[in-house]
């Protein structure tokens, strides 16, 4: 099962984030020192990945576009600026080596903007990446699906257990003792449970269902449900490893001060002991 392609669905506006998304994308937000989809876009390149679909909305692909081409007067500039230039080391590997696609989302929801990607996957097998969902592993969060699914050839979706408070309303995800997906059930169900975060190893038998689907809140279609019409096809990943989701401020906020600590910025350590 040779897995070379992701599709990063990047739609939403950000508007938890104004008035800093006003403008820029949350796409671009500094986790630290480099921008979040830099972050994810490395996952995949360390997974293995060839190709990367972006599903972007008028709002965004300008920019991320801009960021993962080639800068010909910012190269020009840095060219006896040795120090800065090997900062961009790791961004210019990656464009290199990696095939950028660009397909704008034309339905609402997420699995609206994954079969935006339809035409764009050329093989049977892909993952699929949430903007919002950074994940802090050494061996990529993408690999492991990757490695799971080369031995049992099921689909593959990431979810956290978490306290009851801290459940979403809905969707919350059950499985069976196989760790297949179940059903995805209100909170008000259960006494514990897990919440579907924002990575995914599908097939291409996932676009063959969306007239079964039914339009949630705002006429959108939720990639989640749809991974119910595949009983004992998609399996779980339990991940209990640091997770943030940059869609809100907090977990913006966190997985800045969480990549900080990992690149050893002893003053920023020293600063957070001082505020206690």
């Amino acid at each position: 099962m040779g897995i070379n392609e992701a599709v990063i669905l990047l739609g939403g506006m950000g508007t938890r984030l104004l008035p800093y998304t006003k403008t820029v994308p949350k796409e671009m937000l500094p986790i630290y020192d480099v921008p979040n989809i830099f972050l994810l876009v490395k996952e995949a390149y360390n997974s293995g990945i060839k190709k990367i679909i972006f599903v972007v909305t008028e709002h965004n692909k300008k920019i991320i576009q801009d960021f993962f081409t080639h800068d010909d007067y910012l190269e020009e500039f840095l060219k006896d600026k040795k120090d800065k230039k090997e900062s961009l080391q790791e961004v210019e590997k990656i464009i290199n080596e990696i095939e950028f696609k660009y397909v704008m989302q034309n339905m609402k929801g997420t699995y609206g903007a994954l079969y935006s990607a339809k035409d764009y996957i050329e093989h049977d097998n892909f993952i699929v990446m949430y903007g919002d969902d950074l994940f802090a592993s050494y061996e990529p969060v993408s690999k492991i699906l990757i490695d799971k699914a080369k031995i049992d050839h099921q689909m593959y979706v990431t979810i956290r257990k978490r306290n009851y408070e801290d459940l979403p309303k809905v969707g919350v995800a059950t499985i069976d003792k196989y760790n297949y997906l179940i059903n995805l059930v209100p909170k008000e169900t259960v006494k514990e449970g897990f919440e579907l975060t924002g990575r995914m190893l599908l097939n291409k038998k996932i676009f063959n269902i969306k007239d079964q689907l039914v339009k949630h809140a705002n006429d959108e279609y939720y990639l989640s449900y749809a991974l119910l019409k595949f009983p004992n096809e998609v399996k779980v990943l339990i991940y209990d490893l640091p997770y943030f989701n940059i869609g809100e401020k907090s977990g913006y906020i966190k997985a800045s001060i969480f990549y900080a600590l990992e690149k050893k910025d002893d003053d920023l350590l020293k600063y957070i002991k001082e505020l206690k």
